[in-house]
């Protein structure tokens, strides 16, 4: 896909003749911006597959105590289904947008439309990722405070720690919300703008 098929598209779909924009032809100079997205993807989709596998270690990095193994283990269980069915998801658009070919201007559209789409399933996975993540900080937290965390119940003073878990919620719900929306950023919406100003581009002539 590159700037050439977006020139022979939009000629061919045009009854008169058309003189691409200056715009065009300068960013036709730069990376296409849908190639960085793919290559974005496709690095972040190892960085990913790494760190489910990784956090299938936690019971042996921490050594949780036998008692929190089971927790453990359905909790990792329902986060790998989690990530696989969202995987799934990344991958069908991986290869949609791998097979899009520019023979009409329309195309154009349709991929910026899939990118938006897919930017809203990432935020989705993201904030699916939070009860896992908060329940694994809890369990790892549990491990290293077992015996005061037992007093701690078996006494009924449980007020202060009704205010940790509080205060614990609130702090891994903002990194994941600040952590989701600076990749994104990143990775994909300044090349989604790049995608939408060709757009409005061609749109204006």
């Amino acid at each position: 896909m590159n700037f050439d098929d977006l020139k022979s598209a939009w000629n061919k779909d045009s009854s008169s003749h058309i003189t691409i924009p200056n715009t065009i032809e300068q960013l036709k100079r730069a990376e296409l911006p849908l190639d960085q997205i793919k290559r974005n993807m496709k690095r972040e989709f190892v960085v990913q597959a790494l760190s489910v596998v990784l956090i299938g270690f936690i019971p042996q990095i921490y050594k949780l105590k036998p008692i929190l193994l089971l927790p453990f283990s359905i909790i990792y269980l329902l986060f790998v289904i989690t990530s696989i069915y969202f995987f799934a998801r990344f991958y069908a658009f991986y290869k949609r947008i791998g097979t899009a070919s520019l023979t009409a201007k329309d195309a154009l559209y349709e991929v910026n439309y899939d990118v938006r789409l897919n930017m809203e399933l990432y935020k989705m996975f993201s904030y699916m990722l939070f009860p896992f993540a908060l329940l694994m900080v809890g369990l790892i937290f549990v491990n290293a405070k077992y015996d005061p965390f037992v007093q701690l119940l078996q006494s009924g003073a449980t007020d202060s720690l009704y205010l940790y878990i509080g205060l614990g919620i609130i702090t891994i719900y903002a990194l994941l919300h600040f952590a989701t929306i600076y990749w994104l950023k990143t990775y994909y919406l300044n090349y989604a703008k790049e995608i939408e100003h060709i757009l409005k581009a061609l749109k204006e002539e």
